[in-house]
Parts: C-alpha cells; structure tokens; sequence
C-alpha cells in the first residue's frame, strides 16, 4: 500500500490477516509449494502480531478515504490485537459480525473453531456510508 496508494484514495478494504501464525502442521498442509504462495508473504510469529498489526492497520488507515469502510475478518487467537490496534488508531468498531461454519478440525484437547470474527470498521463516523443491500 505505501508504494502504491495515495492518502485518502479507498473506499472499501476487506482483508483476512494471514493464517500462517505459528503454523504447527507439516509444510505441505494446504499445497504452501513455493510456487503457490505470493511473493512476499511471511509468516508471523505470535510475539509479533501486534507489531505487525499496527503498521498494517496504520496503511490502511492512511489510504481509506474519510467516508471508507474496513471489514477485516479474523480468527480468536489474535482478535485482541485486532481490537487494540483499532482503537488506538481511533478507527471506528462498528459492528462484530461472527460468521458461523459448518466443519471445523477435530481436536481432543479443546472445542472446535467453527466460526470467524468479522469487524466492521468506519473511519469517521460523521461521514461513513453504508449501502444495505435489499431484495427486489
């Protein structure tokens, strides 16, 4: 975004953080083959999500126009870094939508994860639009 996006220039940024947190399973989970993951992904480990959270968050800000909306969708594990980032950044938790599935991986140690946080985020609340789509 830094090299690529003028201040103020988006309407609309909906992303999902990367997944690859401390990842346990084997390399091949997922067909992550060199050739199939994009360049320049990386993973994050734990210690430094919330450092990488906020210079992300910080671009997105940046580009947002005043009247943009942000929808980030997240898992559990690192939503508190989420929810920190955003508000020291004074962007504006609209809504926390949870998105519910049906599959989840089976564990013995702890219930299954079958849902994802979905934030809804406004820049300035004065000026923020929102378009609910109706049935015709």
């Amino acid at each position: 975004m830094a090299r690529h996006l003028p201040d103020h220039s988006v309407d609309l940024v909906i992303t999902d953080p990367p997944f690859g947190i401390e990842f346990q399973a084997k390399r091949a989970n997922y067909n992550r083959k060199g050739d199939r993951v994009l360049e320049g992904y990386s993973e994050i480990e734990g210690q430094d999500y919330l450092a990488f959270t906020r210079a992300w968050l910080h671009e997105v800000k940046r580009v947002l126009k005043p009247e943009g909306s942000l929808y980030i969708f997240s898992g559990w594990n690192y939503l508190k870094e989420l929810l920190i980032v955003l508000d020291e950044l004074d962007l504006k938790l609209i809504n926390h939508l949870v998105w519910k599935y049906q599959f989840g991986l089976v564990t013995t140690r702890k219930y299954v994860t079958s849902h994802y946080h979905i934030l809804f985020v406004g820049v300035d609340e004065r000026k923020r639009k929102f378009f609910l789509l109706r049935a015709l």
